[in-house]
């Protein structure tokens, strides 16, 4: 269905993979509706790629929500000089007073860089909405989680990227389709060209299904102490062992451990970070824990504010006292059976 569409006020730049939207556009798209409630805005959601047409429509029925399909043959892949020319006219035409990116390694590699060509301002990560006023404030974590920053665009436009697990996926049930508009550009490419995307090396590493996860941070002190992780983690059944970027960039593991915005995002029954400081990045992949233990010997770890249980000790002290006496009492259990 194609047609003309009134102008509006929120542009949400949407990401998708295999034909579908990626987790963090649904959770961008609920941050919408709430900042639409808040400032009494309307929304357009854009989409880029080849051909996206038939995905256009699919997502104005799933959403209820206006579309503009931008194709163009440079744009199967994410290349950020390729967005920034194919959303140059649809935006000067839409004029938003927002331009939301969910915070993913594309959101972050173009929301800055439209921000310039916008004349814009940038906030990045943002966790929550606040109101004063006729004003909107945007709340976002700095120095590892340490300090909450409240944050207000003073531009005519502001560009947002949105931090994963900071809203839930979008499962509203809309009235009526959204209307669909599709663009075909020609784009020249001089810069880059993104000619693929190759999928990291599988492992049998099956962080999404484990019961209980075990993190390793810096906080380790070294990589000698992993045996402690591998140790404690095997006192669990259904679990695996996880990794902070930290501890995936020192060379301690393989980045498929790798937890986080840049990693994998989880939600098992009881995660134990050991020695993690709680980087933004970090929370952001594992906020969904039913149950958090953090083991850190710093006490204003960022951690410990997601914590349910929050340990300040050395990793190599408590660890093995953790294994101790959970063996001692499971051979009590044992002898009184």
């Amino acid at each position: 269905m194609k047609g003309t569409m009134k102008q509006k006020q929120i542009a949400l730049i949407a990401e998708h993979r295999h034909g579908v939207l990626t987790p963090g556009t649904l959770e961008t798209l609920s941050f919408v509706r709430e900042l639409e409630r808040a400032l009494s805005l309307t929304t357009v959601i854009i989409i880029l790629g080849k051909s996206i047409e038939d995905r256009a429509c699919d997502i104005a029925g799933m959403t209820g929500t206006d579309i503009i399909g931008i194709e163009g043959e440079d744009l199967e892949f994410y290349n950020c000089e390729a967005y920034l020319a194919a959303l140059e006219q649809p935006l000067v035409e839409l004029n938003p007073t927002y331009v939301c990116i969910p915070h993913s390694s594309m959101g972050y590699d173009l929301a800055p860089r439209l921000a310039i060509r916008m004349k814009a301002s940038c906030i990045t990560a943002v966790e929550k909405i606040g109101k004063e006023g006729n004003s909107v404030t945007f709340s976002r974590s700095q120095w590892n989680g340490k300090i909450i920053l409240e944050m207000e665009s003073l531009s005519a436009r502001g560009i947002l990227t949105v931090l994963p697990g900071s809203w839930p996926k979008f499962d509203e049930k809309p009235g009526e389709r959204g209307l669909v508009t599709t663009n075909h550009t020609a784009i020249e490419v001089n810069k880059s060209r993104t000619i693929g995307i190759k999928g990291a090396k599988r492992t049998d590493i099956d962080l999404a299904k484990a019961e209980v996860i075990v993190s390793a941070g810096k906080g380790l002190g070294s990589e000698e102490n992993l045996s402690l992780i591998y140790k404690l983690s095997k006192l669990f059944p259904k679990s695996a062992v996880g990794a902070s970027r930290a501890a995936c960039d020192a060379g301690w593991l393989d980045h498929g451990h790798q937890i986080g915005i840049t990693g994998k995002i989880v939600s098992p029954k009881l995660y134990i970070a050991c020695g993690i400081s709680g980087s933004t990045q970090h929370i952001a992949g594992m906020k969904g824990s039913h149950m958090v233990v953090a083991i850190n010997t710093d006490p204003a770890a960022s951690i410990f504010t997601v914590a349910d249980y929050c340990i300040v000790e050395d990793i190599a002290t408590f660890i093995p006292c953790v294994i101790e006496n959970y063996h001692d009492l499971f051979s009590l259990h044992k002898e009184s059976q």
